[in-house]
């Protein structure tokens, strides 16, 4: 089936290969042994041009997946925010990723919009303007107005991009397959797991119904908060490949000429924009995954408006909890709870050196220690703590990163604002708030409720456990495995300490009864003292002992 898909791909396999030989990857692809599975002579992968050379790694890298096209781009800014998977420097690189990509025709668009709504498009809108005011790589948008005079912004999905899309995640997933197969490293990191998360946020940004299902959730968890601003989606004229949603007339917030034109507080619009994302994570648990300018905008009311709602993140009860705990451990500068809430939040590799983690987490403890919490910038102190995980192979989950780069954007536009506001005091709140809902008694009760339940289906469930092992048992087919940490070390140590003794005493002995018989004067063979024959065979045996112990390493 592999095969037969990658014969089918060929042509898109040998576009993508070109590519990152352009960009100076050859030496990379031959390495991982792809030259085989693309077919291509190795020679081939040793050529790329000359003025890429002026370029560092991570821009070479950041240039390739532009020129790789629209699912390369999403998967680079995906990665952006995986600090516990890439190197700081790339994902400084892989954050300037954009969607250059040339504007398709109105035509197509408006094909496009008569297919999916199944009525001509003059008597879906009232007016519709040709000029779309943004082009992506997955869809465009244009201003219209609907048959009420209702101003709205329309999201047209670009033709084939879901075919383009699927065609290429499936050669992802085979190369991440190959690349487990031959090698360890990718094994660890679970190339193809991490395919698999790309396929899901892909799918979920080609779906526009499941992005206007976002907009109403922030919506509806904004009803009421006067200072925030949610558009409406027109569910009549939205479909999986067109998104009709509320126009929204701002101010983007790093326009801050504008903002000062028109005489709007700054930081008070710096703290409302914290406020509301700290909302979003810490008690809805459903954030904007997202929130760079561009999808931010200040109203002349000085509200904040939120757009574009494609990437959100989801934390669970359980994740917020973990989340909360950390934060709490870094404005205590606790490093060994700060330690237990990074091993909490992440998959750690079993051979994981605990003690030399927390070492390195006692060393940032002391980078912020004398730092005053107003002046500790919480996105920094985040990506420390990721950096750590990435040195040790802790995977941490894809909503965490996803919101530690939300955080960061969040600290750059707030610094921005009001530079004097500290986010992590304006958190503060916001922990304690769920602290207290989670020792509330309505809380309380419930998790004992659900740990009852648990433990119940255990009970439910042990009887039959021990009837099987009782089973093994009576039938000697039990087998209990031991395993000792370490224990093969301590052997080996042994085995070097009882090798050296068994040497030390036969060397003293033979050493010993030569001496003893160098006394008698006795002469072997007529000719040989008896002495001089001993001390020669020690001479021989130790040697030959001595080599085969190197021999065997136990030394």
């Amino acid at each position: 089936m592999q095969l037969r898909r990658r014969y089918k791909h060929l042509q898109r396999y040998r576009e993508i290969v070109n590519i990152l030989l352009k960009h100076g990857f050859g030496h990379i692809l031959h390495h991982l042994g792809l030259a085989d599975f693309v077919s291509i002579p190795g020679k081939v992968f040793f050529k790329k041009e000359p003025r890429i050379e002026q370029f560092s790694m991570p821009q070479r890298v950041r240039l390739a997946l532009e020129e790789l096209g629209p699912t390369f781009i999403k998967v680079g800014q995906i990665l952006s925010s995986r600090a516990d998977l890439l190197p700081p420097d790339y994902l400084i690189e892989l954050g300037k990723l954009q969607d250059r990509v040339p504007a398709f025709a109105f035509d197509t668009a408006k094909q496009q919009i008569e297919r999916e709504l199944d009525q001509p498009l003059e008597e879906i809108y009232a007016e519709f303007d040709p000029a779309p005011l943004a082009a992506a790589s997955i869809g465009q948008v244009y201003r219209a107005a609907l048959p009420d005079g209702q101003k709205v912004v329309v999201k047209v999905q670009r033709p084939d991009i879901e075919k383009i899309i699927n065609i290429d995640l499936e050669i992802l997933y085979d190369v991440a397959r190959f690349l487990e197969s031959r090698s360890n490293w990718a094994e660890m990191y679970s190339f193809v797991e991490t395919v698999g998360e790309f396929d899901r946020t892909l799918h979920e940004e080609l779906d526009y119904n499941a992005e206007g299902r976002n907009a109403d959730a922030f919506r509806k968890n904004f009803a009421g908060e006067p200072g925030v601003f949610i558009p409406m989606v027109y569910w009549d004229f939205t479909t999986k490949k067109v998104l009709t949603m509320e126009y929204v007339h701002g101010i983007k917030l790093n326009n801050l000429q504008e903002i000062n034109r028109l005489g709007l507080d700054r930081p008070a619009l710096a703290r409302k924009l914290a406020q509301a994302i700290f909302k979003q994570i810490l008690i809805d648990g459903f954030f904007h995954g997202d929130p760079h300018p561009g999808n931010l905008a200040a109203l002349s009311g000085g509200e904040i408006a939120f757009m574009d709602f494609g990437m959100v993140g989801l934390l669970t009860e359980e994740t917020k909890s973990k989340v909360v705990k950390l934060l709490t451990a870094l404005v205590s500068k606790s490093s060994e709870a700060i330690t237990k809430a990074v091993l909490d939040l992440g998959v750690v590799p079993k051979n994981v050196d605990k003690r030399l983690l927390r070492l390195d987490i006692n060393l940032l403890q002391r980078k912020y220690y004398e730092v005053p919490l107003s002046q500790i910038s919480l996105a920094e102190s985040l990506n420390d703590i990721v950096s750590v995980a990435l040195k040790y192979h802790i995977r941490l989950s894809t909503e965490f990163t996803l919101l530690a780069k939300a955080l960061l954007i969040l600290e750059g536009i707030v610094k921005e604002l009001d530079p004097k506001l500290s986010i992590i005091k304006v958190a503060e709140p916001f922990g304690k708030s769920l602290l207290m809902e989670k020792l509330s008694p309505q809380a309380l009760s419930k998790a004992a409720i659900k740990n009852l339940r648990e433990f119940g289906d255990v009970l439910s469930f042990l009887p039959k456990q021990v009837s099987t092992v009782l089973d093994l048992a009576a039938a000697g087919e039990l087998k209990l495995k031991h395993q000792l940490p370490q224990i093969d070390e301590v052997l080996n140590r042994v085995n070097k300490m009882i090798n050296r003794l068994a040497f030390s005493i036969v060397i003293t002995g033979l050493v010993i009864g030569s001496a003893f018989l160098a006394r008698k004067e006795g002469i072997l063979f007529g000719q040989v003292p008896v002495a001089e024959a001993g001390f020669l065979v020690v001479a021989v045996l130790g040697f030959w002992f001595l080599v085969s112990i190197l021999r065997s390493g136990g030394f």
